[in-house]
């Protein structure tokens, strides 16, 4: 049997099937990487690769393919598998737990206008939102929804419609207009997930109507923009775990997305990510003295994204080489449908600024929240003051990832309640 160093590679596997062939194993025996991927050679000389996990007190072997004597699954493919099964398990999901069975389809289509609509929406969003939001929400639909449209039907409602609503009302107050488009817009989210209407009408209106939507650079995500909206989209499986883990280490750690696309395994020494000072914007400007590498705690949340990997943490797709492009997450963004996932515009960048604002709402203070974001500091301060903050850093950031643990457990239960 070939000897095994501990990191399995095509070429191992290869000389492995060659001699399995010639000669196959006395007894089945598991030959395993650690964080429970391996393979396990049976005495027919079949290869298998697996994950094995515990979720729930159980311990779990899920089998990712099967490589030889016949290639049925690549390495690569098997690794793809195992990231997508990992993100899964450090989430709570079991990835061979059933899907859940659809609900059943309603015999007749229920008759339901819009003030029948805004009824159910406030009694749903009042078991899991504070009052205060509430109140507000309750409040705009009830002034400029219902004088307008409350007694037509759901279904009847088009994006022109929106678009006209929207437009009277930031004519005379632009703020007003954001405010009520956020509120209906998640109305009307609820009404398409419980398939009363078939589309939002108030998707991308805020495309339509500059007027409503935020100035892009103040631009930071809500408490419930988060887990109603975003949490649910970055912690679903399937689709791109690369560009969505890396779009989540930016709300996390709050740093840049160039350089949390730019993230290497190199980088990391157990809690701690030091990004080098010629990956820093503000430290590798031409001329600056005595340039400084960044250093950044990494919470069990955030550690719970990094994807397995001895080179970059999030690697470039398709056969390219290097880490992924700061604008394939802008992209990925951009062109979901809805566009920027039914929300008003926004881009990576204000994933940090969220964090920013989000630290600061919790009660961070704002020398520790700045040392977190890495931004440069003004006049005599960035002379004198070398204190690299690692204590107040670490602080700052288990307290946003308390914030962030807190608003998934409440998007959970939004989604266990529904």
């Amino acid at each position: 049997m070939p000897e095994f160093k501990g990191k399995l590679t095509d070429f191992y596997l290869k000389a492995l099937t060659t001699g399995l062939t010639k000669k196959p194993p006395p007894r089945e025996y598991d030959l395993r990487e650690g964080h429970g991927f391996g393979i396990r050679v049976r005495k027919s000389g079949v290869i298998t690769f697996f994950y094995i996990y515990s979720i729930n007190g159980k311990r779990r072997f899920l089998n990712l393919g099967i490589y030889g004597p016949t290639p049925d699954t690549s390495l690569a493919e098997a690794r793809q598998k195992y990231a997508e099964a990992y993100i899964q398990v450090k989430s709570g999901v079991d990835p061979q737990a059933p899907p859940p069975e659809p609900p059943p389809a309603p015999t007749e289509p229920e008759f339901t206008n819009v003030t029948d609509l805004k009824s159910k929406y406030i009694k749903h969003i009042k078991t899991h939102l504070v009052e205060r939001s509430v109140k507000h929400q309750d409040d705009r639909l009830e002034k400029h929804l219902i004088p307008a449209w409350g007694d037509r039907p759901t279904t009847s409602i088009r994006r022109r419609d929106a678009i006209e609503l929207i437009e009277k009302i930031a004519a005379k107050k632009p703020g007003a207009a954001r405010n009520v488009l956020l509120a209906a817009r998640a109305m009307f989210t609820y009404a398409r997930r419980r398939e009363m209407v078939e589309y939002n009408p108030f998707s991308e209106v805020g495309l339509a109507v500059p007027a409503a939507t935020a100035n892009d650079r103040d631009r930071t995500l809500s408490d419930d923009e988060l887990k109603g909206t975003v949490l649910p989209y970055l912690l679903a499986p399937g689709g791109n775990t690369i560009l969505k883990n890396a779009l989540l280490m930016i709300l996390i750690t709050g740093q840049r997305p160039g350089e949390v696309s730019g993230m290497h395994r190199n980088e990391i020494n157990e809690d701690w990510w030091t990004i080098p000072w010629q990956r820093i914007k503000t430290e590798c400007r031409k001329g600056k003295k005595n340039p400084q590498d960044h250093r950044i705690f990494l919470t069990p949340l955030a550690k719970s994204f990094l994807l397995p990997s001895d080179d970059y943490i999030f690697p470039a797709g398709r056969g390219a080489e290097g880490p992924v492009r700061t604008n394939s997450l802008a992209h990925h963004i951009q062109f979901q449908s809805p566009s920027y996932l039914g929300l008003p515009r926004w881009t990576p960048h204000d994933l940090r600024r969220t964090a920013r604002t989000g630290m600061a709402a919790i009660g961070v203070l704002e020398r520790h929240a700045e040392a977190v974001l890495n931004h440069a500091q003004e006049g005599m301060k960035k002379i004198y003051d070398r204190h690299q903050y690692d204590k107040e850093k670490k602080s700052a950031l288990t307290r946003w990832s308390k914030h962030l643990e807190k608003l998934i457990r409440e998007m959970m239960q939004q989604q266990t309640d529904q």
